[in-house]
């Protein structure tokens, strides 16, 4: 018996090193779950597709509401304005997109490694009347055409990055950012007291859900941060309780549309292993042991940063 857990404990963690974020790896580790269905996603996400952290003001306010919010508040801190050119790394279905340039009427340009994500975005768009204004991208963060850009937003994708690539991803979002640049980024947290033994081990989160997954702590965001010589102007602690509402509603959106996701093909332990990712993540955040951070960077000496 000993043996056997042995060797199941050896083949999670080499599976686990195995998904490590290069170039081809990503595309199969993000394929993996965002392509699973956009009816899937549909079905338990909000109108605007939001798959990140909403902001509530009451416990019985309805996720849209949070999620637009959110996406408000990261369109006013990155201080966009009319002649920016905005880039999202982590697009995903296009809700910050169309928000962006409602509001601002500016150029967008967003990029996904999901086919299902970037079929859905186009849709979203052209039945928006914005094609002109908006372009996605199938493409890796560090195959970003060579440009500048006046504003860059990522919301919750550095959780798919990687320890061992953080460093190119700052690198890669300074390379991009023009002189006077602002770059917002939304991140979910592990605690630094736990980063080590976290990066370290596979998890029900690695194997089921996110495969190639791997939480920053804070301080390894500061330090990486730094070395691509940007330094943080702004940064706030997302209530935990805003996320535990959040995942509370994905949950209940799920289980109150299981016979549709039946429907879709998707078994009994489909749906049981999904609720227990939204239970969990949610426990994790009630409790105050993962984080969701907001925080906003520039290049030191900006003077452009004045408040609005």
């Amino acid at each position: 018996m000993l043996l056997t857990a042995g060797l199941a404990s050896a083949k999670y963690f080499l599976r686990h090193t195995s998904r490590k974020n290069s170039v081809t790896q990503t595309r199969r580790n993000i394929s993996q779950h965002y392509d699973l269905s956009n009816d899937f996603f549909s079905l338990f996400l909000d109108k605007t597709m939001t798959y990140s952290c909403g902001i509530f003001k009451r416990e019985d306010e309805c996720l849209e509401e949070s999620q637009i919010r959110k996406l408000n508040l990261l369109i006013y801190k990155a201080k966009v304005e009319r002649d920016h050119h905005v880039l999202e790394i982590g697009s995903g279905w296009g809700g910050l997109a169309i928000q962006v340039v409602k509001q601002t009427g500016r150029k967008y340009t967003g990029i996904t490694l999901s086919e299902e994500q970037l079929k859905f975005a186009h849709g979203k768009v052209k039945e928006a009347g914005l094609e002109d204004h908006i372009t996605f991208l199938l493409c890796d963060y560090r195959q970003i055409p060579a440009r500048k850009y006046d504003r860059i937003i990522s919301c919750e994708m550095i959780e798919h990055v990687g320890h061992e690539y953080l460093d190119a991803f700052f690198t890669c979002c300074e390379s991009h950012l023009a002189q006077d640049g602002i770059f917002v980024l939304q991140a979910i947290t592990m605690p630094d007291e736990l980063y080590e033994e976290y990066i370290r081990s596979p998890g029900f989160i690695k194997e089921y859900i996110f495969p190639g997954g791997s939480l920053p702590s804070l301080s390894r965001i500061t330090s990486v941060s730094a070395s691509a010589r940007l330094c943080i102007e702004h940064l706030e602690n997302i209530n935990g309780d805003q996320y535990y509402l959040t995942l509370r509603s994905w949950r209940d959106n799920l289980m109150a549309n299981k016979d549709e996701i039946l429907a879709l093909g998707f078994d009994d332990k489909f749906i049981r292993v999904w609720e227990y990712y939204f239970i969990y993540c949610a426990a994790g955040f009630r409790t105050r042991t993962l984080g969701d951070y907001q925080v906003v960077f520039s290049r030191p000496g900006n003077n452009k940063l004045a408040l609005a």
